[in-house]
C-alpha cells in the first residue's frame, strides 16, 4: 500500500470501529498461527472490549473511510501490583502491511504508556511470526523468553515468545 504517512490519522478507537476492528482480527484468525483464537470475533464482541476497562487504550490508524489497523495497550491482570504494566497487540490490514503505519500506531502506544505511566509493556508473539518479532525488536522489546508448546493450534504445538519493554 502506497499512502503517503500524511494522510494517516491515528486516534483513539470509537465503539463505530467495533465492525473493522473485527474485520482486520479476523482475517488473522481465519488465517491460523498467529493467534489463538479460534472462533471470529462479533462487532458486540469487539464493542464490549473497546468498553471494558478505562485503563485499557485502543487506537487505530485510517485512511480516508479505510481503517488499515489498531492497536492496544490493555491490563493484563487485576492484581494492583502489576498497574503500571501491559500487553501490547498490533493488527493490520493486509493491504497496508509494509506500509509503516504500524510504526504509527507502535509510536501512538508508546506514547500512551508514557502518558499513562506505565513502566512495563508485554508483548505475546507467536515464535515463528518472524515480522512481528523483527517488529518488535525495532522498538526496542528484548527476549524475556520462550513458552515451549504452550499452545496447540491446527493439531501442532506451538511456541509463544515473550518480549518486554521498559519505559
Amino acid at each position: 500500500m502506497s499512502t503517503p504517512r500524511t494522510t494517516i490519522d491515528i486516534r483513539p478507537a470509537k465503539i463505530d470501529d467495533a465492525a473493522e476492528i473485527a474485520r482486520i482480527y479476523n482475517y488473522y484468525i481465519r488465517l491460523g498461527g498467529v493467534t489463538f483464537d479460534f472462533e471470529e470475533y462479533s462487532v458486540d464482541q469487539v464493542a464490549s472490549l473497546l468498553e471494558r476497562r478505562q485503563d485499557d487504550a485502543w487506537f487505530v490508524a485510517s485512511h480516508g473511510d479505510a481503517l488499515l489497523g489498531w492497536a492496544s495497550a490493555r491490563q493484563f491482570s487485576d492484581r494492583p501490583g502489576y498497574c503500571h504494566s501491559c500487553e501490547t497487540a498490533i493488527y493490520m490490514d493486509e493491504a497496508a502491511l509494509g506500509s509503516g503505519v504500524g510504526s504509527l500506531l507502535q509510536q501512538r502506544i508508546e506514547q500512551h504508556c508514557r502518558d499513562a505511566g506505565i513502566h512495563h509493556a508485554m508483548a505475546k508473539i507467536v515464535a515463528d511470526n518472524d515480522r512481528s518479532l523483527a517488529f518488535h525488536y525495532r522498538y526496542g522489546y528484548e527476549l524475556v523468553g520462550t513458552q515451549r508448546e504452550i499452545g496447540r493450534v491446527d493439531g501442532k504445538w506451538v511456541d509463544v515468545v515473550i518480549l518486554q519493554r521498559i519505559f
